[in-house]
C-alpha cells in the first residue's frame, strides 16, 4: 500500500490530479502551482476552487462507506491515498503517486488505514479464540466480528471528501449528481412507455375490428403491457433520484448564498422580508420540480400525439390545431404568471407588516393609539382580495379551458373527415385516441405550466440568495513572507467607512495597533463606529480607503478563510443569535474541524468559568440540549455567556467583545471578565461610554 500513497510534498499535486480524474476540473496544460508548506487539504482545495470536507466515520461502517466517500483522499501515517469514483467494477479505484488507476479491496484500504487500532485488539483477540479452541476456517469471521464490537465507538478520522463548492457553477453541479444524463433517460422511459402503450391499444383495436381474433395477439397484447411495467419502475426511480439529487443542492447553494450575502442588503430588510424570502425558497424547489416532471410527460405526450393525429381520420388539419392551441396555452400560461406575480408581491407584502407588526407588538400597545392599532389593514386586505380574485379566474382558465377547449378544437378537425365518410373505422379511432391522448397532455401541462409560474415568481425573491453563492472572497497569495514587524499583531493606518445611505463617513482617520498579548478596552458613545470597527476588524466590511494588516498582510494577501482565523468577534446582541439547535452546535459554530470528547471538555470547562455550570446541570441533556426559539429558552445573560464562550472556542490570536457584558450581573461580570482575561490570547473589549 505504501507504495501507491502519495506523500505529503506532493499533496498540491494529488489533489489536483483527483480532482481531474473525478472529472471536478478540466486538465489544463503547462499549469503552474505555488502553494505554501503550512496548507492542508482544505485550503489546497479552496485554491483550486473546490471544496474539501473533513469526516469521520465508525468503524463498523468504514468498509461498506469507503465506496460512497469518492473522490477522496486518506491519510495513512504520512502518506495520502487518493480514492476514485467508483465505475462498473465492484471493486476501488486508487489513483497512486505515479498516475496509474489501480482496483483495489475496500478491506485492503480498511486494513491500511485501521491497522493501527486493529493492531493492539487482534493480538487479545487471537489469544481468545485459540483459548475457545474455534477451528481456523471460523477464527476469521469470528475476529472480524469481535473487531466491530470492541470497535464499535471508535471513529476513524484522516478522511476528506471532495466535491464542488456550492459557489460553483450550478450547471457543473448537477452534471457531477448526473442530473442531466437522469433527465434524457427519464424523457427516453416515457417515450419508450407511450409507443408501447400505443402498440398495446393497437393490437387489441385491431383484433375488436376484426370479425376474427387471433389468440396470438392476445398474448402479444399482455405482453407489451407486462413490458411497461420496469419503464415505470425505471420513470419512478429517475424522478426520485433527480429531485433528491437537484434539491439537496438547491438548498446547499441558497444557505451557502444566505451566509455570503452582503452585511447591509440584510441590515436593510426587516424579519418579515427575510421571512418571505425564506418561505418562497420552498416554493422554489417543490413547484419547480414538481412542474418541470409534468412539463417534461406533457411534452413527450403532445410529440407522440401530432404523429398519432396525423395518421388518424383528421390528418393535418388536427395536428395543426393542436399546434395552434399549444399557443393559445403559452398566452394563457403568460396571464397567470402576471397575476400570480401581482398577486405575490401584495401577499408579502402583507406577510411584511404581519411579522413586523408582530415583532413591535409591545411597543405599539403601549405607544400607539388603540384607534390607530389597524391602520392600513382594510386597505392591504382589499388589495389582496382584488388580486386573488384576478389570480383565481387565471387560474380556473389554465386548469379547466386548456385541456376542455382542446376537446372542442380536436372535434372541430375531426368533423370534415366525418361529414366525408369515407375513413375507415381504424382511422377515426386513431385519431380520437389522439385527442385523448393530446387531451391528457394539456391536463399535464397546464398544471406543470401553473407550478413553473409559481416557481418562477417564487424564484424572483430567491434569487438574490442563489447569485450571492458566487460573491467572491479574497483565497489570499499562495506564497507569504514572514512578517515585518511580527510584534504587530493589527495595524490599521488612516481607516476610513461609509455606509453606501450616508453621506459622512462613520470612522475616519482611525489608526491603531494591537499586539500580541493585549487586553485593551476601546469605549464610546453610541453611534460613534465602535460595532463597525468591529465588523472591518472581523472581515465582514472592506473599509473605503486607509490600510489594515494582520500579520503584516492585508486581507487580500492573507486570505479571507486565514484572516478568519485570528480573529473571532461576538457582535451586539442584537447582531448574534441562538439557533435551534443544541447547545454544543451553537458553543461550536465557528470552530473548524470535527469536534472530539476533548473539545466537549473544553467547552464544559470554559462554560463553567463563565458561570453557565448551573445552567448546564439542569438541562437534562447537558450540552446536547436542544436550545433556541423551539427548545430550552435561555435568559438574555446566559446568551450573552453563550457568545463570549462562542469567540474563545473558536482559539484565534484576537478575541473581540461587542459590548458582551452589559447584560451581566456584578458576580458573573466578573466571573465572565476573568475568564475571557485568561483565556484569550489577545483581548479588545468594546464598551459603552
Amino acid at each position: 500500500m505504501n507504495e501507491h500513497l502519495w506523500p505529503e510534498s506532493l499533496l498540491v499535486e494529488a489533489v489536483h490530479s483527483l480532482a481531474i480524474e473525478s472529472g471536478l476540473l478540466r486538465a489544463t496544460r503547462n499549469e503552474k502551482r505555488e502553494t505554501r508548506n503550512e496548507e492542508d487539504v482544505e485550503a489546497i482545495a479552496r485554491r483550486l476552487g473546490l471544496e474539501a470536507q473533513p469526516i469521520e466515520t465508525p468503524y463498523p461502517d468504514f468498509e461498506s462507506q469507503l465506496p460512497k466517500m469518492a473522490p477522496a483522499l486518506l491519510q495513512i501515517g504520512s502518506g495520502f491515498l487518493a480514492i476514485l469514483p467508483r465505475r462498473a467494477s465492484l471493486r476501488l479505484a486508487i489513483l497512486s503517486s505515479t498516475g496509474k488507476k489501480i482496483r483495489i479491496p475496500a478491506s485492503t484500504i480498511r486494513s491500511a488505514l485501521c491497522s493501527n487500532i486493529e493492531s493492539p485488539a487482534i493480538q487479545q483477540i487471537d489469544t481468545l479464540l485459540t483459548r475457545a479452541q474455534i477451528s481456523p476456517a471460523k477464527q476469521n469471521r469470528a475476529r472480524t466480528a469481535i473487531l466491530r464490537e470492541q470497535l464499535s465507538t471508535t471513529l476513524i478520522r484522516g478522511i476528506w471528501l471532495l466535491r464542488l463548492p456550492p459557489s460553483a457553477s450550478f450547471w457543473l453541479q448537477l452534471r457531477q449528481a448526473k442530473v442531466p444524463r437522469r433527465l434524457l433517460a427519464l424523457g427516453a422511459a416515457h417515450a419508450i412507455q407511450y409507443i408501447l402503450w400505443i402498440l398495446a391499444w393497437w393490437v387489441i383495436g385491431a383484433n375488436v375490428l376484426n370479425p376474427r381474433t387471433d389468440q396470438s395477439w392476445l398474448w402479444l397484447w399482455a405482453l407489451l403491457l407486462l413490458t411497461l411495467v420496469p419503464f415505470r419502475v425505471l420513470i419512478t426511480w429517475l424522478q426520485g433520484r433527480i429531485a433528491i439529487s437537484t434539491g439537496a443542492r438547491l438548498k446547499q447553494r441558497l444557505f451557502f448564498g444566505a451566509l455570503r450575502m452582503e452585511p447591509d442588503s440584510i441590515r436593510h430588510q426587516g424579519a418579515g422580508q427575510l421571512l418571505g424570502r425564506v418561505i418562497e425558497t420552498e416554493a422554489v424547489e417543490s413547484l419547480a420540480l414538481s412542474g418541470g416532471f409534468l412539463g417534461l410527460v406533457a411534452i413527450v405526450e403532445l410529440a407522440i400525439s401530432i404523429f398519432v393525429l396525423a395518421a388518424g381520420a383528421g390528418g393535418a388539419l388536427q395536428s395543426a390545431l393542436l399546434v395552434a392551441w399549444l399557443a393559445i396555452t403559452a398566452a394563457m400560461s403568460a396571464r397567470y404568471y402576471r397575476r400570480n406575480r401581482t398577486w405575490t408581491d401584495v401577499r408579502l407584502s402583507m406577510t411584511h407588516d404581519l411579522v413586523e407588526s408582530m415583532i413591535g407588538h409591545r411597543t405599539r400597545l403601549a405607544q400607539l393609539p388603540p384607534d390607530r392599532w389597524h391602520d392600513g389593514e382594510d386597505q392591504a386586505l382589499e388589495r389582496y382580495l382584488k388580486a386573488s380574485k384576478d389570480m383565481d379566474n387565471s387560474t380556473a382558465a389554465l386548469l379547466a379551458i386548456v385541456p376542455r377547449g382542446w376537446l372542442v378544437l380536436g372535434l372541430v378537425g375531426l368533423g370534415p373527415a366525418l361529414a366525408r365518410g369515407v375513413d375507415s373505422p381504424a382511422q377515426i379511432a386513431i385519431a380520437v385516441g389522439g385527442m385523448l391522448l393530446a387531451y391528457r397532455a394539456f391536463k399535464r401541462l397546464a398544471a406543470g405550466a401553473w407550478q413553473l409560474a409559481g416557481a418562477a415568481v417564487a424564484w424572483q425573491r430567491v434569487a438574490v440568495l442563489f447569485h450571492s453563492a458566487t460573491r467572491p472572497e479574497a483565497l489570499g497569495s499562495p506564497i507569504l513572507p514572514g512578517a515585518a514587524e511580527p510584534h504587530k499583531m493589527v495595524d490599521a493606518s488612516d481607516l476610513v467607512f461609509r455606509y453606501n445611505d450616508r453621506t459622512e463617513p462613520v470612522l475616519r482617520g482611525c489608526t491603531f495597533q494591537i499586539s500580541a498579548g493585549d487586553r485593551l478596552v476601546l469605549e464610546g458613545e453610541s453611534g460613534g463606529g465602535k460595532s463597525t470597527l468591529v465588523s472591518l476588524l472581523a472581515g465582514l466590511r472592506e473599509p473605503n480607503s486607509g490600510r489594515l494588516l494582520m500579520d503584516g498582510f492585508d486581507r487580500q494577501t492573507l486570505g479571507a478563510e486565514a484572516w478568519r482565523k485570528y480573529i473571532a468577534a461576538a457582535p451586539q446582541f442584537h447582531e448574534n443569535h441562538v439557533l435551534a439547535e443544541t447547545f454544543a452546535f451553537n458553543l461550536f459554530m465557528g470552530r473548524r474541524g470535527i469536534i472530539g470528547p476533548q473539545d466537549l471538555r473544553e467547552a464544559e470547562t470554559i462554560c463553567a468559568e463563565l458561570g453557565l455550570a448551573e445552567l448546564l446541570e439542569r438541562m437534562p441533556a447537558g450540552l446536547l440540549q436542544m436550545v433556541g426559539e423551539t427548545g430550552w429558552q435561555l435568559s438574555h445573560g446566559e446568551r450573552s455567556r453563550l457568545y463570549i464562550a462562542r469567540a474563545l472556542l473558536q482559539n484565534s490570536e484576537l478575541v473581540v467583545l461587542d459590548e458582551s457584558f452589559a447584560a451581566l450581573d456584578p458576580e458573573n461580570l466578573q466571573r465572565a471578565v476573568e475568564c475571557v482575561v485568561k483565556r484569550a490570547k489577545s483581548l479588545l473589549v468594546i464598551a459603552h461610554r
